[in-house]
């Protein structure tokens, strides 16, 4: 009785940390689908697929995600939206879908399948030709974007009229037009002097707890300000960047035969149980589940 429950209990947590919605079932004869998730934790990996006729725009909010496109592999940040062009073979590789938050959206090309959100021919190519200028390109989002996205899946969730089926067909042209014109914004330099400041700090002293006011200190910013700083420019908060590279080095030390209480310490973690409690998060194996599998 109390397992059954449980299972119910993880099941409705699912369908809360990720939603899908048909657009074709919504009037969208140009679409596939439009989804969204939010994991605070890591989840099984997306297995090779493609959309056929459709490309796929992904925006990351936050955390990170890995895209695998033949022999490339792209890595997505908060704030990075990717196209994936149509038909085309593509996966997370060896990566988990990471904790954090992703939306995307699927869109057909042929015209045959009917209009654009009752869009002419002419504004319809615009727009699907911009964005398929950019297929296999990482680029960055904004603020605005993500209003646009929330709005979105809050009309899907409540369409029940004539009048959210009008702002259905505005959003999703709002949606694509801001994408295409961020598209075409040049790149702009990322202070990387600082980040590499950073980086190189925190790789030296990984072994120990290392608090947010001495790297704002490094770099003569104050603790606030600096933490608004690094989200926007490393895409996650500045403890969820140590804890990443503390995974990553200890992925490296637990293949040497380490000991994992050893690398959990070795590493600044307080007890064996807390590190591999974030280790599961960040790679969705226990450390000694991971050892197996390499093995």
């Amino acid at each position: 009785m109390y397992y059954i429950t449980f299972l119910y209990i993880l099941m409705e947590l699912e369908k809360q940390e990720r939603r899908v919605f048909n657009l074709q079932e919504y009037g969208i004869k140009r679409a596939l689908s439009f989804g969204h998730y939010k994991y605070n934790r890591v989840q099984p990996g997306l297995e090779q697929h493609r959309h056929k006729g459709a490309m796929e725009i992904c925006f990351c909010m936050n955390g990170q995600q890995h895209y695998k496109i033949g022999e490339h592999l792209y890595e997505l940040n908060g704030n990075d939206i990717f196209v994936v062009p149509p038909d085309t073979i593509h996966s997370t590789g060896e990566f988990p879908e990471d904790k954090g938050e992703l939306f995307w959206i699927q869109v057909l090309i042929d015209p045959s399948k009917g209009k654009l959100c009752s869009l002419p021919k002419k504004q319809t190519e615009y727009l699907l030709n911009g964005l398929l200028d950019k297929t296999e390109y990482i680029f960055k989002g904004s603020f605005r974007l993500k209003w646009i996205l929330e709005k979105l899946m809050n009309c899907l969730e409540n369409e029940d009229s004539i009048l959210s089926k009008i702002q259905l067909d505005q959003l999703i042209v709002q949606l694509l037009l801001e994408t295409v014109i961020l598209s075409k914004k040049p790149p702009q330099n990322t202070p990387s002097i600082k980040l590499d400041t950073l980086d190189r700090y925190i790789s030296k002293n990984l072994h120990r707890i290392i608090y947010v006011d001495e790297l704002a200190k490094l770099v003569d910013m104050s603790t606030g300000y600096f933490k608004n700083w690094f989200k926007i420019n490393s895409g996650m908060p500045p403890k969820e960047y140590i804890n990443r590279l503390r995974i990553e080095q200890a992925k490296m030390e637990l293949l040497k035969k380490k000991k994992v209480t050893q690398v959990a310490f070795d590493l600044g973690f307080g007890s064996s149980q807390y590190f591999a409690t974030t280790f599961k998060k960040f790679t969705g194996y226990t450390p000694r589940s991971y050892i197996r599998s390499k093995r």
